[in-house]
């Protein structure tokens, strides 16, 4: 059986990221936030993974799943790892049963030769946020057809416009309004999230300097 590995760390970042900003302008229970350099999942029932941004393209994915991880020893889960990889995880994340470590130009990410944990399958959750966003956009709306030819191309522009880092309030506010009523919305709050992880003009993705 392959060994299960995260989406690539520019990708959850992106989709990540932008969940998280949403969630900030508003759209409440998508389960991200953004803390500095460091993408947090949590879906709400002690499931969790950590996406940590280090320089030179590094990156260290670590979590735990309530259903189908076994917790193990930090060191463990950093043998073989190289020797920018942090050894110091506390108020970093919380119980860790997994941990993935990518180099620049790898294309793929590493892992201590220990057993795989199952649970790492939960950092695939990156890959069902347009589907989560375009169903709760469907159960405000009641309109599919709607939805699918009007949100989903701002859905398509939002994405676009922070892997380009141009994003503004003019992708931002028309995604939000398909999906909370306007009296709860924070479009600035957003924005600043947005900024935060580099999705706007002039800011810069956030990393973790790691000393040594």
């Amino acid at each position: 059986m392959n060994r299960y590995t995260p989406p690539p760390p520019e990708y959850a970042w992106l989709m990540g990221g932008l969940t998280a900003a949403l969630e900030e302008g508003g759209v409440h229970h998508l389960g991200y936030r953004l803390s500095g350099p460091c993408l947090e999942y949590d879906d709400g029932s002690s499931s969790h993974w950590q996406l940590l941004r280090l320089p030179g393209g590094r990156a260290v994915v670590t979590g735990f799943d309530v259903d189908f991880s076994r917790e193990q020893d930090v060191r463990e889960l950093l043998a073989g790892g190289p020797g920018w990889l942090p050894r110091d995880w506390s108020g970093l994340t919380e119980r860790i049963a997994f941990c993935f470590w990518w180099e620049r130009g790898a294309g793929a990410w590493s892992s201590a030769p220990c057993p795989p944990d199952r649970g790492a399958t939960v950092t695939g959750s990156v890959h069902d946020i347009e589907d989560r966003l375009f169903e709760r956009a469907v159960e405000r709306s009641g309109d599919y057809d709607e939805v699918r030819e009007v949100f989903c191309p701002r859905l398509d522009a939002l994405v676009g416009a922070a892997s380009e880092a141009r994003l503004g309030e003019a992708e931002l506010t028309p995604v939000l309004a398909y999906l909370e009523d306007p009296g709860h919305l924070a479009p600035a709050a957003a924005l600043a999230v947005a900024t935060a992880a580099g999705f706007t003009p002039g800011s810069r993705r956030p990393e973790l300097s790691v000393a040594g």
